[in-house]
């Protein structure tokens, strides 16, 4: 009996340890099958932003075109051999639901936009616009190589402001602060496999910001044309007045009290005691210039004084000049001539 019993304790103690040996081994079955298999791939995480888009001072008188850039930051993680397609929209004017031109207000509360527009190239040909909108947005693909799980990049942003149709524009600054930011929205996915990845696709994760836009409008004035004063010719003595005009031509940005001008005369190159004098054979003539038709009021360089003010609208301005050569003794016959310096002041 007690070898029997023996016997009994040995054959249990072996199916002990086979089981133990069968547990380990199908564990590290387990680990092993856990090791080879692929792991799943995360869903992307994507993030960016814009920096400020600034034009600087922009002439508008002076016509043409004032271009700004800038440019945008982004990064994603992914797994390792995904692909992220990246969308990249700017969204239209809030004012006016526009894509062509968009606007900046007047940081002046004056209720002025200045027109602008966001291009995706770099000659500003293809307007930047958004996912599922008449202007495209801009896409990028992130291919996620062996070991990559973030990447970073840049893409450029480009603006260009026409100052065609502007002219009229109070001066000051013009900017995104009465808004809160440009919109930008990042749209992305997955794209593994995608033979041809859309940025209209369904299932795309977004992500929203906003970059600072400004400009300045600079205040000017142009003077344009000025005609001569002509007063003719007198074929005896001048025994009464003889009148004439000449016009001055003036083009001032504006349309608000900042942007008010002032134009002044001088008094000539024979001025004498504040009288203004023709020189000719013999002598001088005296004249005289005015700001009305009634030649009762002095046009001088003084300003807010005895000078012409105005305020700029962008278009030309036709200012009338009002002369007179008083009745007087002539020192000569002859051509009498003078010139008279005109000054814009803004």
């Amino acid at each position: 009996m007690p070898a029997n019993i023996a016997g009994r304790q040995h054959l249990d103690e072996r199916a002990m340890k086979n089981l133990v040996l069968f547990l380990r081994t199908a564990f590290l079955a387990l680990l092993l099958a856990g090791a080879c298999a692929s792991p799943a791939n995360a869903a992307p995480s994507c993030n960016g932003n814009a920096g400020n888009l600034v034009f600087g001072t922009v002439s508008l008188l002076a016509g043409g075109i004032t271009d700004g850039s800038s440019t945008i930051s982004y990064g994603c993680s992914s797994s390792p051999g995904t692909q992220v397609l990246v969308c990249f929209s700017m969204g239209p004017d809030p004012s006016t639901s526009s894509y062509d031109p968009r606007t900046l207000p007047s940081d002046s509360n004056n209720g002025s936009r200045m027109a602008f527009n966001l291009y995706s190239d770099a000659a500003r040909s293809t307007i930047w616009g958004k996912v599922g909108a008449s202007y495209a947005p801009v896409p990028v693909i992130m291919s996620f190589g062996a070991g990559e799980y973030y990447k970073s990049s840049t893409i450029p942003l480009y603006g260009r402001i026409k100052a065609a149709g502007q002219q009229g524009l109070p001066a000051g600054y013009y900017s995104t602060n009465s808004i809160g930011g440009w919109p930008m929205i990042m749209s992305y996915k997955d794209v593994t496999g995608v033979p041809s990845p859309s940025c209209s696709a369904s299932g795309m994760t977004t992500s929203t910001s906003t970059y600072y836009i400004q400009a300045i409008v600079q205040s000017e004035c142009q003077l344009g044309q000025i005609t001569t004063m002509d007063f003719g010719t007198v074929f005896q003595n001048l025994t009464q007045n003889v009148d004439s005009t000449a016009t001055i031509t003036v083009t001032c940005n504006g349309g608000q009290g900042a942007n008010g001008y002032h134009v002044g005369l001088g008094d000539g190159l024979n001025s004498t005691s504040g009288q203004r004098r023709l020189q000719g054979p013999g002598g001088f003539l005296n004249y005289e210039l005015y700001r009305d038709a009634q030649r009762t009021s002095r046009w001088g360089n003084s300003t807010n004084y005895n000078d012409v003010s105005g305020v700029g609208n962008g278009q030309p301005q036709v200012l009338t000049v009002y002369g007179r050569v008083p009745a007087q003794s002539t020192p000569g016959v002859g051509t009498f001539t003078d010139t008279v310096v005109v000054t814009i002041t803004y």
